[in-house]
């Protein structure tokens, strides 16, 4: 008898006993047989060549190995008929730093799971713990004691989810973002865009894009944010209002209609 014969007629015997308890015990004995027929059958199925042997994981760097193991459910599957492959890799792409995984069986017993790990965008500091996100602004991990990221700083609450439109907003003006320091979420509505030399951007509620655009467009504010600390409030459409950091009073900048001027 070949072995895919063999666990045919394993199976079917498994299948009719089953039947038969289902039929002829209670509902508690009948849950006991059939936990000791489906580890009879897994142990059938390990005897024959379909049992998991061993587990290779590939591609990985800050994923731990013992997250991927538990999203395989290794305790509970033994075999590959008993691996659910698409169960297992939602689970498996649901670990943070996982972006996509691939799961395949090397003959005879090996499983192999291949990952691709998402990238840092940026670091996102929330409380007093500062956490790794990456361009979706989904959260990593905590940034590790020993490990300086050279990457965009944010703070605030909410910062991470909004994160992704303001590095955008950044990318497009590279004169910007090579001066850019950090960011902090203002009541998990607006930006304040701080620079190297202590210069802030104030940008309006979802105005990131609008707001930097102004900023990029004047030569006026350009200058403005590479002198002394300047403030660059430009949350209201239209008008620019620019001030010393340290000062009280603001030097209002109203905005030129198109094809009548120099826009500051």
């Amino acid at each position: 008898m070949t072995t895919g014969a063999a666990v045919s007629a394993l199976l079917l015997a498994v299948a009719t006993a089953g039947a038969v308890l289902a039929v002829t015990l209670p509902e508690t004995a009948l849950r006991d047989a059939q936990e000791a027929a489906r580890q009879l059958t897994s142990q059938a199925l390990v005897a024959v060549g379909f049992g998991i042997d061993q587990v290779s994981i590939t591609g990985q760097r800050y994923t731990l190995d013992s997250d991927v193991y538990d999203a395989l459910d290794l305790t509970n599957v033994k075999t590959f008929a008993a691996l659910d492959t698409a169960a297992a890799l939602k689970r498996i792409e649901r670990i943070s730093w996982v972006d996509t995984a691939q799961i395949s069986r090397v003959f005879p017993g090996q499983l192999t799971v291949e990952i691709k790990e998402r990238s840092p965008a940026a670091v996102w500091a929330r409380g007093g713990t500062r956490y790794l996100i990456d361009a979706t602004g989904r959260t990593l991990g905590p940034v590790a004691a020993n490990n300086n990221w050279v990457l965009p700083q944010i703070a605030g609450e909410g910062a991470n989810a909004d994160a992704p439109l303001l590095l955008a907003a950044l990318g497009r003006h590279k004169d910007i973002q090579s001066r850019f320091s950090h960011a902090e979420r203002i009541a998990e509505r607006r930006w304040s865009v701080v620079l190297n030399n202590g210069s802030r951007i104030e940008l309006g509620a979802d105005r990131e894009v609008e707001g930097l655009d102004q900023v990029a467009a004047s030569t006026i504010l350009r200058k403005a944010i590479s002198a002394a600390p300047v403030i660059v409030d430009v949350r209201t459409p239209g008008r620019a209002v620019m001030r010393p950091v340290a000062a009280t009073t603001a030097l209002n900048l109203p905005v030129t209609p198109a094809g009548g001027g120099q826009q500051p």
